[in-house]
């Protein structure tokens, strides 16, 4: 059929076999609905599960806070105090001193990290305490310092000491008027160096404007204070005078007692000035000790610490180095004082001056001759230390030596300073500060780890001196003489042997928590420790084992020797389970060498590798079977005196200072 077609050309009309629209549309409109029907159900669907299903909560973090011990109640009574009536200069004070002298005062300041100060308001009924508003922190010094937010720089030599004290006044100054109290050990060790110190403290003066001309520097106040057996206020109130302060520190006189009664003169140091902590106008307070020793008081450390916290006074020390793993230290002592006997010879004193950790760190193995020599340990005496570092002051440390990065001779050692063989790179034994934490604190720290307990466990005891002059030649005369020559050595090695064992099981049960260690300092101790009592048990058993094999028989490979000689071996070929041992002893300590290059660890541990672990055997001919030759004799001939025998018209004897109580 034809379809019609309208005026425009297009079909008016279906044509055969075509749907039309309305066809179509009446056809396919139910899928339509049904289909429109079901998206918008998913559409709702979707929607409504992401309304109803939460966001991914945050892991919910419970913090559980032990609740703090009451504050110790503050005695603001005044304390008593023995005043001194600022005598004239006695003793060395008033001497002149010699410039080896000045040279035991070159100071190396401590890193030793800060906290910031802050003052506690409550400390005094309704007296409101304003804190410090920062830690008074220099911004530029001497080149030669490096500063570090609030951590202690460290420095050598007397500037750079003098310059950071400097900077520090400065800085609080800054602030606010500023009170300073100077505290002075009046122990005869440190008398000779009083007179040093107050000139080089009048540099300080001259450098913030108070110094003896015109100049003047009202807002800085001093005051002075001594101690001893006691404690004196020597100077009786603050003064910005400074020629009466340095007549003030060079009026301390000597206290020959022996005891320093170090904590509780800063603690009255600190209280002697409260008032302009807890009263208006505010002035900053600061406490600046000088010392070199660690004090008979250290058990008040902590609450002079907490005291200086509460009233916002940081304390400073100008001390010394702590010896490693050590409390005491031997010192040159030479006499300054012309009432006493000079003497000819060197002196050598033992003082007081460490250790640098609250608990032993250091398993003590005499094992040669310069193993238990004293060494620095990068650090001063732990109390002293923690002191500074809880009030937000510095613990500098002061040894003529310090710039040395060899082995100090007796001859280096400047008179009054100690006996430290080897200092090490302040910027190295940064990471190896000791914990300045609590003893409870520290306490759960170390029992957290098997490794940390185990060497603390070790390092308290005594300490192993392992076949001290062990016999090592041995003449044969006959075998049975031979035998009992080899039995009484053995004897030897069989007295330290149940002391290595201990020790060797003790370090070796805590080997599970060595590698959960993450703080170098203890990684490096416990290394140490479990190597050097492994080298210790090494020589002991392969000493032992030589001698059994020489009782079973041996021959002299030349007939004509007589004697055999036991030598210090690289090699150690007495059994496998020894030989397992002194590779694992060479493995520790080469890692401890390695890994923490530069500290008192790789010192001890690299001399440790030079002493060899195993032995051999070797002969030679010493005549033990020779019958000896009659004795010429010298015809009982006795030496004539001297020809100038005549006595010396002497005057008394003078007496010898007592080295036990410098």
């Amino acid at each position: 059929m034809a379809r019609h077609t309208t005026t425009d050309g297009e079909p008016d009309g279906p044509d055969d076999g075509v749907v039309g629209t309305s066809t179509l549309l009446a056809r396919d409109l139910p899928a339509l609905a049904a289909s429109l029907v079901l998206h918008v159900v998913l559409l709702l669907t979707l929607a409504l599960v992401g309304v109803a299903t939460p966001p991914a909560s945050r892991p919910a973090v419970t913090v559980i806070e032990t609740p703090l011990e009451p504050d110790e109640e503050v005695d603001l009574a005044p304390q008593e105090m023995i005043v001194s009536d600022m005598p004239k200069e006695t003793g060395a004070a008033g001497e002149d001193q010699s410039a080896d002298v000045a040279q035991s005062l070159a100071p190396v300041l401590d890193a030793v990290s800060m906290t910031p100060v802050e003052a506690i308001p409550e400390l005094v009924g309704d007296i409101q305490v304003d804190p410090l508003d920062e830690l008074p922190t220099a911004t530029e010094i001497d080149e030669t310092i490096v500063v570090r937010g609030a951590v202690g720089a460290t420095t050598s030599g007397a500037a750079g000491a003098v310059d950071r004290l400097t900077a520090e006044i400065d800085a609080s100054l800054r602030q606010r008027p500023t009170v300073v109290v100077w505290v002075f050990d009046q122990s005869v060790s440190l008398s000779a160096q009083r007179k040093e110190i107050a000139s080089r403290l009048e540099r300080v003066f001259q450098e913030l404007g108070a110094d003896r001309s015109q100049r003047h520097r009202p807002d800085l106040e001093n005051l002075v204070v001594a101690f001893g057996k006691n404690v004196s206020l020597v100077t009786k109130k603050p003064t910005d005078d400074v020629a009466e302060v340095i007549k003030a520190i060079d009026s301390v006189p000597v206290d020959d007692s022996g005891v320093e009664m170090t904590f509780a003169a800063i603690r009255a140091a600190a209280d002697s000035a409260r008032i302009y902590r807890t009263s208006a106008p505010k002035k900053n307070v600061m406490v600046v000790a000088f010392t070199d020793e660690v004090g008979n008081d250290q058990q008040l450390a902590d609450q002079t610490a907490q005291y200086c916290r509460k009233l916002g006074i940081p304390v400073y020390v100008v001390g010394v180095p702590a010896p490693f793993g050590m409390r005491e230290v031997r010192m040159k002592y030479v006499e300054f004082d012309p009432k006493f006997d000079q003497g000819e010879d060197e002196q050598w004193a033992v003082i007081e001056q460490g250790p640098e950790t609250l608990y032993p760190e250091v398993v003590r193995v005499r094992s040669g001759a310069r193993e238990d020599e004293a060494i620095d340990s990068g650090f001063g005496p732990f109390s002293l230390s923690k002191l500074c570092a809880e009030t937000g002051g510095i613990y500098f440390r002061v040894h003529p030596n310090s710039g040395e990065r060899g082995r100090v001779t007796n001859q280096m050692v400047a008179p009054m300073a100690s006996q430290i063989r080897y200092f090490f790179d302040p910027d190295v034994m940064q990471a190896y500060q000791p914990d300045y934490v609590s003893a409870a604190k520290l306490q759960q720290d170390i029992t957290a780890n098997a490794a940390k307990k185990a060497l603390v466990e070790a390092a308290r005891s005594t300490e192993i001196q392992p076949m001290e002059s062990p016999v090592m030649t041995f003449p044969r005369r006959d075998d049975p003489a031979l035998a009992a020559l080899l039995t009484d050595a053995q004897k030897a090695a069989a007295k330290v042997q149940p002391r290595i064992d201990s020790l060797h099981a003790t370090l070796s049960a805590g080997a599970s928590g060595r590698e959960a260690i993450k703080e170098r300092r203890w990684q490096a101790g416990y290394d140490l420790a479990l190597g050097r009592v492994l080298a210790a048990k090494v020589r002991t058993d392969a000493y032992n084992q030589m001698l059994a094999q020489a009782k079973l028989g041996m021959k002299f490979q030349n007939e004509k020797n007589d004697t055999w000689q036991l030598e210090p071996s690289e090699e150690v070929t007495v059994g496998s389970q020894t030989e397992k041992l002194a590779k694992q002893a060479s493995e520790l300590l080469e890692r401890v060498v390695r890994e923490h290059a530069g500290t008192p660890w790789a010192q001890v541990a690299a001399t440790e590798l030079q002493t060899p672990l195993g032995y051999r055997w070797t002969e030679r001919f010493t005549g033990v079977n020779t019958p000896p030759m009659a004795d010429a004799g010298n015809n009982n001939n006795v030496p004539a005196p001297p020809s100038d025998d005549q006595k010396r018209k002497l005057g008394p004897p003078k007496p010898k200072r007592n080295l036990k109580n410098l």
